[in-house]
């Protein structure tokens, strides 16, 4: 499992999580315990959070594997209490469609860690 990495940590009112190498179901659990725990600490306060979520290099290893996320992830209270959302991706079509068919301004594209990070903490509160 080189290169894996499973992990959120906070900083502020960012919350950077990561989900990347070769990922399955029982990982995608792993990190949505880690990822829900740093967002309850805000919700459970009644405050909004900027989050970057880092899937450059996440490959995973059955199509279940992304439903599984997409589950977890696209959850209405973690999402509601969002203020701004970096997705860092590889660069590709998947990037491209996600940017050319993004409608929210709160909700941005990249394929490099530190423009994703401006971008967050240049995003107004």
């Amino acid at each position: 499992m080189s290169g894996q990495n499973i992990s959120t940590t906070v900083s502020g009112d960012l919350i950077v999580t990561h989900l990347i190498g070769k990922i399955n179901t029982n990982d995608v659990s792993e990190w949505f315990n880690g990822f829900n725990q740093a967002c309850q600490l805000f919700i459970s306060e009644g405050r909004k959070f900027k989050l970057l979520v880092d899937r450059k290099g996440y490959t995973p290893d059955h199509f279940s594997v992304q439903k599984a996320w997409k589950d977890k992830f696209f959850n209405e209270n973690i999402l509601n209490h969002s203020k701004a959302i970096a997705f860092l991706l590889e660069e590709g079509e998947i990037m491209n469609y996600l940017q050319q068919t993004n409608t929210k301004e709160s909700v941005n594209f990249f394929n490099n860690y530190e423009q994703a990070l401006i971008w967050l903490k240049e995003y107004p509160i």
